[in-house]
């Protein structure tokens, strides 16, 4: 009877002791996900290339790898960061993401399902662009697609090979992001 309750008392022990643990964790992981977000902390001599290389879209239609590039500039601006100087962020457009340097009536001819406005992305592209951020579409999606060079935004510049040039780029000190 003895060692009855003393293999009671000591399961019960172990028990209370894992019941703790467990608590404390989960009101640890509590504490954890009630603390204000992280904030960006890099600043400055960021490099970026964004790999747009998927045609998936948002319900209106507007690229959801140039929406998030869109984002990243945006917070950059909130801290007032300076484009040029602090940063620096290149897109380069390949494989399925090529659709998105196309010009409206392209779009609206190459891509499976258009949108009335034609390329739901273009006001966003341009808005990056004339805020710095520098355009590359892929020649080898171009050929593959049936692009021609002048169906292209104008501002945008053809590489070789995108996925090359993302090589390129990462070489020459820019981090990749694929959105």
């Amino acid at each position: 009877m003895k060692i009855r309750n003393l293999i009671t008392s000591a399961a019960f022990s172990l028990f209370a002791i894992l019941f703790l643990l467990i608590q404390t964790e989960v009101y640890a992981q509590t504490i954890e996900s009630t603390k204000p977000p992280l904030d960006i902390t890099n600043r400055t001599g960021l490099k970026i290339v964004a790999q747009i290389n998927s045609s998936a879209t948002m319900p209106n239609g507007i690229s959801k790898q140039v929406m998030a590039v869109k984002n990243l500039y945006d917070q950059y601006t909130k801290l007032g960061m300076k484009p040029g100087t602090d940063y620096e962020i290149l897109m380069v457009f390949r494989a399925d993401g090529a659709q998105f340097l196309l010009k409206d009536e392209a779009y609206d001819q190459k891509v499976k399902q258009p949108h009335p406005k034609g390329n739901s992305s273009k006001e966003i592209i341009e808005t990056l662009y004339k805020s710095g951020v520098k355009m590359y579409e892929c020649n080898v999606a171009m050929k593959l697609k049936g692009y021609k060079p002048e169906v292209i935004f104008p501002f945008s510049r053809r590489v070789v090979s995108g996925i090359g040039a993302v090589v390129d780029f990462e070489k020459s000190g820019y981090i990749l992001i694929t959105p």
